[in-house]
């Protein structure tokens, strides 16, 4: 079987480990993918060990178990956003060079977009 990168989707059964806080989950909690859903943006469903069920769940939020060794060993572990521009996650290299880190599972192009836009508006405004 493939090792799954963090560019591969995720299938149902995988086991998975909360790369960040989540709502009744902390950090490094492992959990097991139920449902994958989506088209353009892939969000999981996910049993977590301590009994909590989350949904969309995007995928830079997931790690797998090789993943997570790499993450404590202190190795590169890349998080691809739903733009598809891959960033080392945590560099201040990848930010710096136009890359967008995700938050909460929205995409930094996102969020870079709505700030713009932001700025637009209020320019005409004001």
């Amino acid at each position: 079987m493939p090792v799954k990168t963090a560019s591969a989707p995720l299938s149902a059964r995988d086991k998975v480990l909360a790369k960040v806080a989540l709502k009744g989950v902390p950090e490094g909690t492992a959990g097991k993918v139920i449902h994958v859903q989506g088209l353009t943006w892939t969000r999981y469903w996910v049993w977590f060990d301590n009994g909590v069920r989350l949904g969309t769940i995007d995928r830079a939020n997931l790690a797998t178990p090789e993943e997570w060794a790499r993450k404590l060993s202190g190795g590169d572990l890349v998080a691809v956003g739903t733009s598809g521009a891959a960033a080392v996650a945590g560099s201040a290299e990848a930010a710096g060079a136009g890359g967008f880190a995700d938050v909460n599972g929205v995409p930094g192009l996102l969020i870079e977009r709505s700030r713009l836009a932001r700025e637009k508006w209020a320019a005409k405004k004001g």
